[in-house]
């Protein structure tokens, strides 16, 4: 079965080069997966896929070739490929992971933090809080992820950073499927900041290890629920 969504990639009057274009494709495609609009078991075939986005199919192959890296999809023939599945165990994997990245950008990071940096974050942070109490989860979990890249962005360690990109959207799509809206505590971003502000990198550390493992609990609650239960 495929999926006839979204409009067509808008050209841009050769402004694109394959690389470029390749990027939008990747991205187009990302984005329905993440969100939900391309579901789990959904089929993505290249002539399929490159006449709804009205684009040439060396990029629609080119873009399912990104997300097969990034486990997002996975082949099944030559051209054909279907979104994948995200089960609770994978999601606590792939949490744990940022975990150890995010703990790194925290401990390799100048400090104290500059203080646009630190701006950044409270700006980050208030979007989050805002978005949760409003219900918006796919705002919020959009929020928090710019929350960590700007974390991550104050080590200035280009392997740290290309690595938590890569992750990120698998990470928001996983939590999508597993996780309802956030709690209180995970809106709660002001001890973190706090400590950051004061230029207490322990406490940062302490604060970030205790948000990560109410995550890897909600995951476990979630394992634990039966099937088609809401926490």
């Amino acid at each position: 079965m495929t999926h006839d969504v979204r409009t067509p990639l808008s050209p841009r009057l050769g402004a694109d080069d394959r690389h470029a274009l390749r990027t939008r494709i990747h991205e187009t495609l990302l984005m329905e997966i993440v969100d939900g609009t391309l579901p789990p078991g959904a089929a993505l075939d290249e002539e399929h896929t490159a006449e709804r986005l009205r684009v040439p199919r060396p990029g629609v192959r080119e873009a399912l070739l990104t997300l097969s890296f990034q486990r997002l999809v996975e082949y099944t023939g030559a051209d054909t490929a279907r979104v994948t599945d995200t089960d609770i165990g994978e999601a606590r994997h792939i949490a744990a992971v940022l975990h150890g990245l995010y703990r790194t950008a925290l401990l390799t990071a100048p400090w104290p933090m500059a203080d646009d940096r630190l701006q950044a974050l409270h700006n980050c942070a208030a979007a989050h809080a805002e978005a949760a109490a409003h219900g918006d989860g796919s705002e919020a979990a959009t929020d928090e992820a710019a929350l960590w890249e700007t974390t991550v962005l104050t080590c200035a360690n280009r392997p740290l950073y290309d690595a938590v990109t890569h992750l990120a959207p698998v990470w928001k799509r996983a939590r999508r499927l597993h996780l309802s809206a956030p709690s209180g505590h995970e809106t709660d971003w002001g001890p973190l900041l706090d400590a950051c502000t004061a230029g207490d990198r322990p406490r940062a550390l302490h604060h970030l290890d205790e948000h990560w493992a109410r995550v890897d609990q909600r995951l476990g609650h979630a394992a634990d629920r039966p099937e088609g239960t809401l926490s």
